[in-house]
């Protein structure tokens, strides 16, 4: 009998707790989950707002912003619902006070949701959580993970912009720059548009915005981007943005919008008009005059080709990485300053693993397989010569302790010149005095001598260099092309051989005469993707005896 009451007991319980489970399962039905990505969505939001104050009482609710959206839409509601709005624009924070105490924020999010779940319900309709269900929203590891695309402006969006017909025109202009970059006029207290000054939007609004900004980066891409976006919406354009988060940062429309983008690219032939925003073509980059005291610099000017630079970035913040409005200079000075991260403008210029420098940029393209053959085994961050740095450092040296500052036009006259003049194919020696082949015996007890086409080796990788400005520019002697291969020995047109440095046996770090071969052949292959011979076809090249 005392088994039988516990029994049922035990069903009691077991019959509550699937109806617990039940609703929770009928709560994350209603909530969603897109089949195609698993537990991770791009709209996931996690509202721990009051953890910034105090340590949580309860885990932080994850809330799904597109099934909120949708159901709200199906309401015939829209945004503000639960945005606030002012006369201008939604503000994509949810109503609550901007700095709220603990009760506040829990009384705002409470009577926000619990209210319109509590009328939905009302209606008959599936909703959310209801009053004293806390545990439904507050779970401590909540199946569902953000999972986001990086979104950004990248140039062929930003062309697909300021070249769009459905955006209006500044006015008494032929460009549309003014419906997203605004400045603050201190003066008249608004945001105004000055035409040649547009920014980046990250160089105002940062992570923790200071002085007359208010909106933080996420807040001001939001506002600025739905907002339009929804507004050409309700106008039935023919073409508008992502009004949703998966537009922007669902993993598979990121993928399709690359794919859009690259098509419209193709159309234009490979290449996106200038940005009208008056910006040189050619600058003279040279030691500053900073604090009024000039800077003795022992190195020449370098002439810096603007024009053809845009066209291998994909935003202008590649290398303007904090604003637009100022030279390298202002931030990275000689000595360093707290600006710039006491980077000093050499290090900023010359940084070999820094995408952001000249060096480490160009690093970054000699990974290209036309150019990792050569490149793959070359020391990093090491100067090679003399006419390496002349490449670049071949305008006219400041070397007075009180250089003469020349106007921007100047400069630019003398870059334009500099660059004009620089080579377009790469120097060589005259092919007949390029050894034909070169025979390899060091293994010939087991195979026979290797025979390397040698000259065919060095002008396929010459005819890979075409159209290269780079690579024409950088490989500026008849011997530099050589260098990879005939390292660590003074550039000739008969280097010695490589059995004079490496011997039968490692010594001083230097690899045996066997590794030495096998390294700098099986690397190159490798690195250019070479797949005849493999570079592990030993009898492609060795024949055995």
């Amino acid at each position: 009998m005392a088994n039988g009451k516990k029994l049922l007991r035990l069903s009691g319980i077991l019959i509550v707790l699937a109806g617990v489970l039940g609703f929770h399962m009928e709560a994350l039905s209603m909530v969603g989950t897109p089949q195609e990505n698993g537990n991770k969505r791009p709209d996931l939001i996690m509202i721990d707002t009051i953890a910034a104050q105090e340590e949580l009482e309860l885990p932080a609710v994850a809330f799904l912003h597109e099934t909120h959206a949708k159901a709200v839409a199906e309401q015939g509601k829209d945004c503000t619902a639960c945005h606030q709005k002012n006369e201008e624009t939604v503000s994509y924070k949810f109503k609550r006070l901007e700095n709220g105490t603990p009760e506040q924020l829990k009384e705002i999010y409470h009577n926000g949701c619990i209210s319109c779940h509590a009328a939905d319900a009302k209606a008959g309709k599936k909703t959310g959580p209801q009053v004293g269900e806390c545990r439904s929203c507050h779970v401590a590891e909540p199946e569902i993970t953000a999972e986001r695309a990086p979104a950004g402006m990248e140039n062929i969006l930003h062309y697909r912009h300021w070249d769009s017909k459905l955006i209006a025109k500044d006015a008494g202009q032929d460009t549309n720059c003014g419906a997203c970059h605004h400045v603050y006029n201190k003066l008249d207290k608004k945001l105004e548009y000055v035409k040649g000054q547009e920014e980046n939007c990250g160089v105002c609004h940062t992570a923790k915005p200071t002085g007359d900004v208010k909106l933080k980066t996420s807040e001001a891409y939001h506002g600025q981007c739905v907002s339009c976006h929804l507004e050409m919406k309700a106008a039935k354009a023919e073409k508008t943005g992502p009004v949703d988060c998966a537009g922007c940062h669902g993993l598979n429309q990121a993928a399709d919008l690359k794919e859009d983008n690259a098509a419209v690219l193709q159309k234009m032939g490979g290449k996106l008009p200038r940005l009208p925003r008056n910006q040189p073509d050619a600058v003279l980059l040279t030691a500053p005059v900073q604090d009024n005291v000039a800077v003795k610099a022992t190195m020449a000017g370098v002439a810096f080709n603007h024009k053809a630079h845009e066209d291998y970035t994909d935003s202008c913040s590649s290398c303007h990485h904090e604003t637009m409005n100022k030279s390298c200079s202002s931030c990275h000075t000689v000595r360093g300053s707290k600006d710039g991260g006491f980077v000093t403008l050499d290090k900023a210029m010359h940084k070999a693993d820094s995408t952001r420098s000249c060096v480490g940029c160009h690093a970054v393209k000699q990974k290209d397989p036309n150019c990792a053959g050569c490149h793959e085994l070359m020391p990093k961050n090491v100067i090679q010569s003399k006419e390496t740095c002349a490449v670049c450092h071949n305008g006219p040296a400041s070397t007075s302790s009180e250089p003469v500052e020349m106007d921007a036009s100047a400069k630019a006259a003398i870059a334009s010149k500099l660059i004009v003049e620089r080579p377009t194919s790469p120097v060589l020696v005259a092919e007949k005095d390029i050894p034909e082949f070169v025979t390899i015996n060091v293994l010939e007890n087991e195979y026979k001598a290797s025979k390397l086409p040698h000259r065919k080796i060095i002008m396929s990788m010459v005819d890979k260099m075409k159209g290269d400005n780079m690579a024409n520019a950088f490989h500026s002697t008849p011997l530099t092309v050589c260098g990879s291969c005939h390292h660590n020995s003074p550039a000739s047109a008969t280097p010695p051989s490589c059995a004079s440095c490496h011997g039968g046996k490692v010594q001083d770090g230097r690899p045996a005469l066997k590794a030495a071969y096998h390294v700098q052949c099986m690397t190159c292959h490798d690195a250019m993707n070479i797949e005849k011979p493999a570079s592990t076809d030993c009898t492609a090249c060795h024949a055995k005896k």
